[in-house]
């Protein structure tokens, strides 16, 4: 138990304990060893950082999140928007969790309510099943308590570096059916390695805490701390701290727009550019798949306002002429952007300088605004 335990005090303890049953003999003892019995903690619960301890139920845990005096009421009504963090216990006992206090406070700052699950060994798809429900009542079917999860562990749902099981993982994210982020923490490298270096993330980080938490699901990967060079430990980067509470929060909110309200984004196929292949891909019908999911849409409530008679149609709505180029007046402009809206999206933009221009350039321009070919349908 003291080394499962893991914690700075149980690992003291256990030293002592060791060594005065194993390193000094009774009779040469000048006096006695003292340590403490091990602190058991949770395989695992709930956590929060301001938390008396960790929860072990989801009832206790809100019970004591809506008793709190230091947040608003806002935070305590259930139909506030709710997020699901998922957490590594061993930060948590070691005291290495500055980076998940970071997040749990911006998400609370931008008014979510916050549950943070955690597990011992590497299944988290056990604490989703078991603290993302909402059972209380009985003989009534479990509804999920967050509106989008978030998991700060870098890992897959289910199993770590050498070995996963995305079959279960994804039987847990279908049954709670709710946007799922994949944040993750440098583990290779230090923050000023990272900073630094022209490759960026360690390769072998991009394998293990991208590519295969985007089997599970996962979207979004977004490194949210550094590691200090001398401890090991997390650093929390506020900027990216921001921007997953920001992104997971837009989430949030989204899924509880109406669908009618919500705007899709299409994007068409198109290359090489400027050649007359929009929309075309080998042995695809992309105008008649286009056609298929806008008629899906509009039987699944969203406005898609008046669609043409068939896919043709849609095309030539889009196109104007079934062999337009790029270039060509006849592709259709579904919004002219000027160049202020475009740097107030584009930060970046003046990096982009060098080898493409300053805006408008020359290329899908009217020389004034940025052009934007496509066509609207519905809002």
């Amino acid at each position: 138990q003291y080394w499962l335990g893991g914690s700075q005090d149980n690992l003291e303890n256990f030293l002592l304990m060791l060594t005065d049953k194993y390193v000094l003999k009774k009779e040469s003892k000048d006096e006695e060893v003292k340590y403490s019995d091990p602190v058991v903690y949770p395989d695992m619960g709930i956590w929060h950082p301001l938390a008396p301890k960790m929860f072990e139920d989801v009832k206790g845990y809100l019970s004591w999140y809506n008793s709190r005096s230091d947040i608003q009421e806002d935070l305590k009504d259930p139909l506030s928007p709710c997020v699901g963090l998922v957490l590594q216990r061993t930060h948590l006992i070691t005291g290495d969790d500055a980076h998940y206090v970071a997040v749990v406070s911006e998400l609370e700052a931008m008014g979510a309510r916050v549950i943070p699950i955690f597990a011992g060994g590497l299944d988290f798809s056990k604490p989703v099943d078991e603290f993302f429900w909402d059972s209380a009542a009985e003989g009534v079917e479990p509804l999920p308590l967050v509106d989008a999860v978030v998991s700060l562990t870098g890992f897959a749902l289910v199993g770590g570096p050498a070995r996963q099981d995305h079959p279960k993982a994804i039987e847990s994210l279908k049954r709670i059916n709710r946007p799922y982020m994949v944040a993750l923490p440098l583990v290779f490298q230090t923050t000023e390695e990272w900073e630094d270096s022209e490759l960026g993330l360690h390769p072998v980080q991009v394998a293990l805490q991208i590519a295969i938490p985007e089997l599970d699901g996962g979207i979004e990967p977004i490194i949210l701390s550094g590691r200090d060079g001398a401890t090991g430990r997390a650093i929390a980067l506020q900027d990216r701290v921001e921007t997953i509470a920001q992104r997971a929060m837009k989430w949030a909110k989204l899924r509880r727009k109406p669908k009618c309200d919500k705007k899709v984004a299409i994007t068409v196929f198109s290359f090489p550019p400027d050649k007359g292949n929009v929309g075309t891909a080998a042995y695809l019908d992309v105008f008649g798949s286009i056609y298929e999911v806008l008629t899906g849409l509009r039987n699944n409530g969203y406005e898609v306002g008046e669609l043409p008679a068939s896919s043709k149609d849609l095309m030539e709505m889009v196109l104007h002429d079934a062999q337009a180029q790029y270039a060509s007046p006849e592709l259709n402009i579904a919004y002219r952007m000027s160049v202020p809206e475009y740097e107030k999206l584009t930060p970046y933009s003046e990096n982009l300088h060098e080898n493409w221009g300053p805006p408008p350039g020359e290329l899908n321009s009217d020389g004034e605004n940025l052009l934007i070919y496509g066509k609207h349908f519905g809002n």
